[in-house]
Order: C-alpha cells, then structure tokens, then sequence
C-alpha cells in the first residue's frame, strides 16, 4: 500500500487486512489504507476482514488498476517506460506536487506546486518546441484533447 501505483492481475489477486480477527490491527495499514480508501472503506476491510478481490480494490482505490493476467506485465512495462523518458526532474517534481496537494487537506496549498514547478522551469529548449508543437496541433482545443494521446504520440 506504500507504493506509488499498485495494479494486480484481475481474478488472481485478492487483498484483506486479516489483522483484527487475529485480536490485533494492521501495523501501517490503517495509514496506508485510509489514505487510499478513505475512512469508512478503510473501516470495512480492517474490521470487516475478507477478501477483496480486484474489481472492488479498484473500485475502492486500494489498487490502480485490475488488468486480465496477461496484459499486467504490459502495461506496467508501457507505463514504466513512459515515465522513465519523461524530462530529468519532471516526474520527481510532479509527485513532489502530488505529495504536497494530499498533505495540504481539503483546501489546496500551492507553495509547494510552485516549488516542484521551480524544478523543471524554464524548460530545455526541446521541451518549449514541443509544447509549442502540441499548442499548434490542437492540444487544448476540445477535438486535441479527445485525440490527446496520438497527438502526442506524433510529437515524440
């Protein structure tokens, strides 16, 4: 539950805190899990203690996604790949933001997204042309933002 992103292999992965039909309560997972779940989901599986299998840990957001058993290795690949040819600094000052917005509770705090945002401004040079590019293909009119993905796919 610490991790970044969890994803699981639909109908081979099942998830429970067990804990307190042992008479005590999971060590962390009552952070962990109220941060994912919120607190009466969280109360649920903690006092509830069964078996969630993939289609409500994704419903409830204990898990990012459910994904049929052969397509889990593929996607976490495609998805690692594509962060891993983000920008230096970019991905790092987005969780940074990210991390600062869950913290700061029910009204934002943007002391924080200003100093992540630091981080990666100005931008190199490449990535001012290929905003510049994603600008004048389209990327913020309603039609860019419906293709968003081969839009971007074409400014690699």
């Amino acid at each position: 539950m610490a991790a970044d992103m969890r994803f699981a292999a639909a109908g081979e992965t099942w998830l429970s805190q067990p804990e307190t039909r042992m008479g005590i309560f999971p060590g962390g997972g009552t952070q962990y899990l109220t941060r994912l779940v919120g607190r009466a989901r969280a109360l649920e599986a903690v006092l509830g203690a069964e078996l969630f299998g993939t289609g409500m840990a994704e419903r409830y957001g204990w898990i990012n996604r459910a994904l049929a058993p052969d397509e889990l290795d593929v996607f976490v690949d495609s998805l690692a790949h594509r962060i891993g040819a983000l920008t230096a600094g970019v991905a790092e000052a987005a969780k940074q933001a990210i991390d600062a917005a869950e913290a700061s509770g029910p009204v934002p705090d943007l002391t924080e997204e200003a100093q992540a945002h630091a981080k990666v401004y100005p931008a190199p040079q490449p990535v001012v042309e290929r905003m510049g590019r994603a600008v004048a293909a389209g990327a913020q009119t309603r039609e860019g933002e419906l293709a968003l993905e081969e839009l971007l796919d074409g400014l690699a």
